[in-house]
């Protein structure tokens, strides 16, 4: 059975989402910059300093709602960001995007928190919260 493409609208919003965080860590957008239309809420990150071949920099990982796949089963985009220049919103993405069922993104986001990554999320009023987490969210209205 062939693979389903991944969805390249949900990569590019998956960039934004972790460039936009990194200018507003270094200060070139506010963090109450409102999100344009490319922002889905369902673009979590976790990141961890580390120290690269030329300095000093970060390790982020993005995870985002892929919908469904070939079987019907829910799916998790993941893609990792190095962010080698801490004073510079530049950050190289890998070339490789993965998708990975919900199940196998939870053990994949646990491992990395426990690791030490810590959440490098756009600022949100949302409790914190394993974005795997398949429980409703109340909402007001």
């Amino acid at each position: 059975m062939m693979n389903k493409p991944l969805d390249q609208d949900v990569i590019d919003c998956m960039i934004e989402a972790v460039t936009r965080r990194a200018l507003e860590e270094i200060g070139q957008i506010a963090a109450d910059y409102p999100l344009g239309p490319w922002a889905i809420a369902d673009t979590n990150m976790l990141a961890i300093d580390k120290e690269f071949k030329y300095g000093k920099g970060k390790e982020i990982i993005a995870f985002a709602d892929g919908g469904k796949g070939v079987g019907g089963k829910d799916l998790k985009y993941v893609k990792f960001f190095y962010w080698y220049d801490l004073s510079k919103g530049n950050i190289k993405g890998n070339d490789k995007t993965y998708s990975y069922s919900t199940e196998k993104a939870r053990t994949l986001w646990n491992d990395k928190v426990a690791a030490g990554y810590s959440r490098f999320d756009i600022v949100s009023e949302e409790p914190e919260k394993s974005p795997t987490d398949l429980t409703p969210v109340e909402t007001t209205s």
